[in-house]
């Protein structure tokens, strides 16, 4: 099902780039039809159509764009019934199609899957200039919509309900150049979208999802570099031979509700957000990948729950950047993960805590890493990652990690640390398989006896394992400066030992 996904998304990408993406010169509507169709085989795509001459217009009727998958893959089938190429006579070309366009998609493979799309516009506005080898598409619409008209699984259709999404005051410029890379740079804002999704379940119609939001605008900027004529069913070949892709997708303040109705219990939940971003970068040298969400805030009312619940989070983040090259040296690396200022409502403190206790201060967990790998296979290219899923070929060796950052700061106590390590890959014994590291990390305990203390007057931890748990403190951490702080330098030293503050471990 996940290749019949992809090919799926790969499909209605090629359609945003046939209808989304001024120098001054003169193009033709044919010269675009040929650019659309030299760019849809660089996606991977065969395309096809009627095409009929009207003047210097030229009318495309039935158009096709299907794409074979590799062995075992899913072949994908897109169609359309029409559009205009329209000469403006000043050597631009406007592109013309219906305010309601049905456009069906089919995917092949063990799990056939087909539906129907209804794609809308109003007062659209597309205009194409340029030459053969370098085309700047501009484009404007007071609405964009894209609706589910009907889904097939398996041949047996399907009483999904209803999917539909619409964006407003659309703002787009794409530049399109050819040569031995075919390069897109695109540049879209929107105002307003709203969406909704009516999910039925087709063995119990009485049981449904719900989801409606509004998200306040959008800014999409995305850079993409493709070898002409090679396609891109091998992913490795492709970033071999330039392949390379920069996007970030940036989002205002949104809000979403949510109800679901299952044996006759609903339940409800609303989210929102002031905003974030997503964005992604992707080339032969590696993928570096980064979300975040600010100032979220999730409700939920359930049936299976005594009181509302509410969730609230100042900062969510998430950041991944790997190296894909295969290399003799070694290459940069990192990751950071943050959940920041989270708070819960009262009644979920209550539960635990109903005297108040502990403090009610946000909590927050941040995690940073950054460091230094050698990658010894090409992880997309499947021969490669054959060898490795046999044992044959290591993916790869880390020769040096950095904890930039570590933070958990929860009901009063803060647990903080910093620390680097090198790696000694000809030593795979002392730590049984692992190289054997070399460095120290250095790490600050705050609130801890304090915390401690309220967890046995509440009840929660009995006095004589939290007198185990402060002998351990002991053994592993020294006082620091400031009331109830510990710290510790754990060092992992040449001699394959393991030191607390010079008190040997291992």
């Amino acid at each position: 099902m996940t290749t019949n996904r992809s090919g799926a998304a790969l499909a209605a990408g090629a359609i945003l780039c046939m209808t989304g993406g001024t120098a001054i010169a003169d193009v033709t509507p044919v010269q675009v039809w040929t650019d659309w169709q030299a760019s849809m085989t660089d996606l991977g795509f065969v395309i096809s159509a009627r095409e009929t001459p009207s003047g210097n217009d030229l009318k495309l009727n039935d158009v096709v764009m299907s794409m074979k998958a590799p062995e075992d893959g899913a072949d994908t089938e897109v169609k359309f019934p029409e559009l205009t190429l329209s000469d403006n006579g000043d050597g631009t070309v406007s592109v013309i199609f219906p305010e309601t366009l049905p456009v069906s998609v089919a995917v092949a493979g063990p799990e056939p899957v087909s539906f129907d799309l209804l794609y809308t516009t109003s007062e659209m506005d597309m205009t194409i200039s340029g030459d053969a080898s370098e085309m700047t598409y501009a484009y404007t619409a007071a609405s964009v919509g894209l609706a589910l008209a009907d889904l097939v699984s398996e041949g047996e259709p399907v009483d999904f309900g209803t999917a539909s999404m619409t964006m407003q005051d659309v703002d787009g410029r794409t530049v399109t150049t050819t040569g031995d890379l075919r390069t897109s740079d695109q540049q879209v804002t929107s105002g307003p979208i709203t969406y909704e999704i009516v999910a039925i379940d087709p063995e119990d119609p009485a049981s449904k999802f719900n989801l409606t939001g509004q998200i306040d605008s959008i800014k999409v900027l995305a850079s993409v570099a493709m070898p002409t004529g090679m396609g891109m069913n091998d992913m490795a070949a492709a970033l071999g031979a330039g392949f390379a892709a920069d996007g970030s997708y940036a989002f205002g303040p949104g809000a979403a509700s949510y109800e679901v109705t299952e044996e006759g219990r609903v339940s409800q939940a609303t989210s929102s957000s002031s905003g974030g971003m997503l964005k992604i970068n992707m080339n032969g040298e590696g993928i570096q990948y980064g979300a975040s969400s600010n100032d979220l805030a999730v409700e939920v009312v359930s049936p299976d729950l005594p009181f509302p619940v509410a969730i609230g989070m100042k900062e969510a983040k998430f950041g991944l950047d790997v190296p894909i090259a295969k290399k003799e040296e070694a290459q940069d690396f990192g990751m950071n993960f943050v959940l920041g200022d989270l708070t819960v409502s009262e009644q979920i403190w209550a539960m635990f805590d109903p005297s108040s206790q502990l403090p009610r201060d946000p909590a927050t967990l941040a995690l940073e890493l950054s460091g230094k790998a050698r990658v010894m296979a090409n992880l997309l290219d499947p021969a490669q990652v054959a060898m490795v899923e046999d044992g044959t070929q290591e993916p790869a060796e880390l020769d040096a990690l950095t904890l930039d950052r570590l933070l958990l700061r929860l009901a009063g106590a803060e647990l903080a640390g910093t620390g680097d390590l090198v790696f000694d890959n000809s030593d795979k014994e002392t730590y049984d398989g692992m190289p054997k590291p070399v460095g120290t990390i250095a790490l600050t305990l705050t609130g801890a006896n304090a915390l401690l203390d309220k967890l046995v007057a509440m009840g929660l931890l009995p006095e004589e394992q939290v007198m185990g748990t402060r002998m351990m403190m002991s053994m592993f951490a020294v006082p620091g400066e400031g009331e109830d702080t510990l710290k510790s330098d754990i060092e992992f030293n040449e001699e394959g030992q393991i030191l607390a503050n010079g008190q040997r471990l291992k």
